[in-house]
């Protein structure tokens, strides 16, 4: 039998529950879970509900999804990732609520809007689903040039990557995102994943483990989906991706917002010097913050050679 440490029990009855037997279960703190930082959405289905109702009620929010889901600057996504995680609120609750906004909705604009947030919806159960039907997935690539790829596995750089100090902005500003507060906006997962497996060309499961380790909304599923979708080893129509971190902060992260609040030591450097990570060493100085480990044209075509390299000799079996 277990006791609670949050029973409430008088010291009478926890005396006569210990002579029975009852044993004191370990709080989260004695299980070494510790988190002082506070989420984006407050835990339980209220808040859950409250947060699916001001979403979906708003049209600025939901209405402009499509618009505004890519800028982690801005608050465009619904936030909801952690309470469909722990079972607060339930996928069928979130799907009957935008069928309700899609009715309620005036124009095609605001209609396309609520429909792309449904299909964000829609792969979440696409990846249970692929989980269910291949558990293998969990351990390993769906595609077949990723079962024997010759990863590098660099240590240093896995860890310059996990503590945000790449040299590549957008990067490590996702990175400390998710270190500082346990969530990364779904644009910059892709982005960070992308480079972990295509610049650095360290196996994606190592990232997957990170982020299951960081995330307080990671699930299984969808984590392992995302990751394998950016690594190009998961069920891709488009099987080889490539994310160029300069290209996408610039066009998701133009006024570098984003970078600044997260890279506080180097905020006071120019714009596009954020966004494209050219930034000269006399620039850098005493700030504390690294030069790039890589470089992501060699990296890229380095990836392809591998890449076509692996196809070549499955064909050639």
């Amino acid at each position: 039998m277990a006791l609670s440490k949050a029973t409430g029990l008088s010291p009478d009855e926890k005396a006569r529950a210990t002579d029975a037997g009852a044993i004191e279960l370990p709080s989260a703190k004695d299980l070494g879970y510790e988190w002082d930082n506070g989420f984006l959405l407050a835990p339980g289905e209220k808040a859950a509900l409250a947060k699916l109702e001001e979403f979906c009620d708003d049209q600025r929010a939901i209405a402009e999804y499509d618009e505004q889901r890519n800028f982690p600057a801005n608050p465009g996504t619904s936030t909801l990732s952690a309470a469909l995680k722990f079972g607060t609120i339930g996928i069928r609750t979130v799907w009957a609520a935008t069928a309700a906004a899609y009715s309620r909705a005036r124009s095609d604009e605001t209609r396309t809007n609520i429909r792309t947030w449904q299909q964000e919806l829609a792969w979440r159960e696409f990846y249970q689903g692929v989980m269910y039907f291949f558990p293998q997935l969990a351990e390993g690539p769906y595609r077949d040039p990723f079962k024997n790829f010759p990863w590098n596995n660099n240590e240093q750089q896995f860890q310059a990557w996990c503590t945000g100090k790449t040299g590549y902005p957008i990067v490590d500003a996702a990175m400390r995102q998710l270190n500082q507060t346990g969530w990364m906006h779904n644009r910059c997962r892709m982005i960070v994943a992308s480079f972990l497996t295509k610049d650095l060309m360290i196996d994606w499961r190592w990232g997957e483990k990170y982020f299951m380790q960081h995330l307080y909304d990671g699930d299984l599923s969808a984590n392992n989906g995302g990751w394998q979708w950016s690594a190009s080893s998961g069920m891709d129509p488009k099987p080889l991706r490539i994310f160029n971190p300069a290209s996408q902060a610039k066009k998701y992260d133009p006024d570098a917002e984003y970078i600044r609040q997260w890279l506080p030591e180097i905020r006071h450097l120019d714009t596009p010097m954020l966004l494209t990570g050219s930034i000269s060493q006399q620039e850098l100085k005493g700030t504390g913050y690294p030069v790039p480990i890589v470089e992501h044209k060699v990296q890229q075509a380095e990836f392809k050679t591998r890449y076509n390299a692996q196809k070549n000799k499955l064909r050639a079996t």
